[in-house]
């Protein structure tokens, strides 16, 4: 979610902030992080990278991480110049990799951190909406320029109006502009606050609430906080995933939520140095296989980060078979959609490289849809996953009856002060959906309120059904045409225009990179000569045997 069910949550606030002058030896909180060490969460930000296996796909072909920040309003230099910054550190990647995400084989890495000491960046108020809107503008503007990462989360200590301690888009992660969130620090343990973090970058996975409707399975009794994904939270925070979480993650890297998150993070950029068992190949490491207890690599030598005699790498790795290399060109991670692109291994890395895929503005779905970040955006496949697989896009007629009303039902967009704005009659297919067929009620949501508009055109009847939700106060509407949909001649959901560089003789597409990945038969980086194929991102394509080069 993110709602507080405590009566007193502004109450909550006040103690907070009452005990800001504790010293670490004066209030401790869990894992011996006190409560002024809790405080700086407030006024921090920092980044992560996970890495996760798909559970519904090869355990060893789909390797995922992605990369999220933090920040908050300032507080003075004395409330935390003398803050533990590394006991802080450690025990946030403690709990959001190994008690949060590590079950669903999920890895968090911490690469940094930054303290909003000066002032506020951005404008923080009651509004929940309001505040993420803006603080994922000045992601988009301000961050992503100077930082390369994947999510962004800020951590604030106000409070919001309402119950509300935190809101995030749903199902963002590899959106350039809404892959975010904002947590109200809320409770009196830091592990409050870290739960938050957790639910809303579920959020941002594809993750939905834990409904009672949804029968979810949860392994932790509600005294002890129940599930992390569970719509409100009490002074016992969620600290487990449930069965609903799993199959929502699922689900939305099979439908290509997790585009973005094949790069592995650069161990030097991890916060708080080397450390032999965390899992991550540092300097003067040839393999992290966890701790001695935890280990289960018969290449790594747990106590020494050293591969065994005669080992060649380690079995971490989907290029590592048995302790040996495997040679160039195996296929180590499928294209997942006709908008993704195949990774083989390199001969000489243990690792898959790093995902590439389709350029934005290729043309999917023959030519009615285009790609964006590896996603090919297609109003039918938006409609499905709103109504089901029977659900197709609406006929025009509708998207322009509905969508220039200007009400919750149809238009494209509001404005800070609630109103909708109607669509002009040039974008009314990049407002909100426009389906037909598919389920009586939404797959999303338990609050859904159906528009069902009957439209009668060139003598025929058409029935639109258009759905406005509320998936809980920390969710922003998903049933909007997505970024990157074809709606109209010419024309896609996104703020910048597409661009197709890569044209060249023999080349079949070219790559996220701008690089030109070639046909099995010619060789990168340019296609003109012969070769395995791939790119210079990809690895080499090994050539099947009796086929031959595709040309332009």
């Amino acid at each position: 979610g993110r709602n507080s069910s405590m009566s007193g949550q502004r109450g909550m606030t006040r103690i907070v902030q009452a005990n800001r002058q504790a010293t670490n030896g004066q209030v401790m909180a869990q894992d011996g992080i006190s409560h002024t060490t809790r405080q700086s969460l407030s006024r921090m930000g920092y980044w992560s990278r996970l890495q996760h296996w798909v559970p519904l796909l090869s355990a060893k072909n789909k390797k995922k991480r992605f990369q999220w920040a933090c920040y908050h309003q300032h507080w003075t230099i004395e409330e935390w110049k003398n803050i533990s910054w590394s006991n802080l550190s450690r025990f946030l990647l403690r709990h959001a990799d190994g008690r949060f995400y590590r079950p669903l084989s999920v890895r968090v890495a911490l690469t940094g951190l930054e303290i909003w000491s000066d002032q506020d960046k951005i404008q923080v108020d009651k509004s929940p909406s309001d505040t993420l809107n803006r603080f994922l503008e000045w992601r988009t503007r301000e961050l992503l320029p100077r930082l390369r990462h994947d999510n962004a989360q800020l951590i604030m200590g106000g409070s919001f109006d309402g119950t509300t301690v935190g809101m995030a888009s749903q199902s963002s992660m590899c959106s350039k502009d809404r892959s975010g969130g904002v947590n109200v620090d809320h409770l009196v343990s830091v592990l409050g606050v870290a739960s938050t973090i957790a639910h809303e970058l579920g959020h941002n996975l594809g993750m939905n609430h834990d409904t009672a409707d949804r029968r979810c399975q949860c392994q932790n009794e509600p005294r002890l906080g129940g599930c992390i994904m569970e719509p409100s939270t009490g002074f016992m925070p969620g600290q487990l995933f449930s069965s609903c979480s799993a199959r929502d993650l699922s689900l939305s890297l099979l439908h290509g939520g997790g585009m973005c998150l094949f790069n592995v993070p650069q161990p030097e950029k991890l916060l708080g140095g080397p450390r032999c068992g965390n899992l991550y190949v540092e300097k003067g490491e040839e393999c992290d296989c966890g701790l001695l207890d935890e280990c289960n690599d018969p290449c790594c030598n747990a106590s020494t980060c050293k591969l065994v005699p005669g080992a060649q790498c380690s079995s971490d790795g989907i290029c590592c078979d048995n302790c040996k290399l495997r040679s160039g060109g195996w296929v180590c991670r499928q294209p997942l959609g006709e908008c993704d692109l195949p990774e083989h291994c390199t001969g000489t890395s243990p690792y898959c490289p790093p995902n590439v895929f389709l350029q934005n503005g290729e043309p999917c779905e023959e030519g009615s849809s285009y790609c964006y970040s590896g996603v090919c955006a297609s109003l039918n496949t938006q409609c499905q996953m709103l109504w089901g697989p029977n659900s197709t896009r609406a006929p025009p007629v509708c998207f322009s009856s509905v969508n220039k009303q200007g009400n919750k039902y149809g238009n494209c967009g509001q404005l800070a002060n609630g109103t909708y704005i109607p669509c002009p009659s040039k974008d009314v297919h990049c407002g909100r959906l426009q389906c037909q067929g598919g389920n009586d009620r939404p797959l999303l949501g338990t609050s859904a309120e159906i528009l069902t508009t009957k439209v009668k055109f060139n003598y025929s009847d058409f029935v639109c059904r258009g759905t406005y939700f509320h998936l809980g106060d920390d969710v922003s509407d998903p049933a909007m045409v997505a970024q990157g949909t074809a709606c109209g001649l010419d024309k896609v959901g996104i703020s910048s225009a597409i661009e197709i560089q890569c044209k060249i003789l023999f080349v079949f597409v070219c790559n996220s990179n701008k690089n030109c990945h070639c046909d099995v038969g010619w060789a990168p980086p340019d296609c003109r000569y012969t070769g395995h194929g791939g790119s210079v991102d990809s690895g080499p394509a090994r050539a099947p045997r009796g086929t031959s080069p595709f040309l332009c």
